[in-house]
């Protein structure tokens, strides 16, 4: 069970497919203006999603080197990173990334995408937790998901005629 967050995820995604020592210590990520939407759904196991992180995240990357890394290729990634990993943006209604282009010369430009995010706050119940609510103590944790292994199906109508 991961604990990164989405950006956090995103970010190191990108580092080991960009794979380039041109990049070390070079790529920086951050959130800013965010909202906290209050959900309460049960999720089953005694879980529930308290509220619904949403948030502007900004992925940072100084002196890329265009000339001898194709921009196209961090492009794809990050558009193949939402495609596998975040799935609900049309349903949430989350906008496509923006890219920001600042050229430093002929060699290197900063690069900046920006996106909204959003994620569940999961929590699950536990008494030391420090979270209280509904009289019930628990702690953040995504909620464990309880997957059938096999499932059995039969056509007999369970009667007698």
């Amino acid at each position: 069970m991961t604990t990164q967050t989405k950006l956090e995820h995103l970010t190191a995604y990108l580092l080991s497919h960009l794979n380039s020592n041109l990049l070390d210590n070079k790529i920086d990520a951050w959130q800013e203006r965010a909202t906290i939407q209050v959900d309460g759904e049960d999720r089953g196991n005694g879980g529930t999603i308290a509220a619904q992180w949403r948030y502007h995240a900004v992925v940072s990357i100084e002196d890329f080197p265009h000339q001898l890394l194709d921009p196209r290729n961090l492009f794809a990634l990050v558009a193949c990173w939402l495609a596998d990993y975040d799935r609900d943006r049309n349903y949430e209604e989350l906008g496509d990334p923006e890219v920001n282009i600042d050229v430093n010369n002929h060699e290197s430009a900063d690069v900046a995408i920006e996106l909204e995010m959003m994620e569940p706050i999961e929590m699950i119940p536990d008494s030391n937790g420090m979270i209280t609510w509904r009289g019930e103590k628990y702690r953040v944790q995504a909620v464990p998901i309880d997957v059938a292994d096999d499932v059995e199906v039969s056509n007999d109508p369970g009667y007698s005629a």
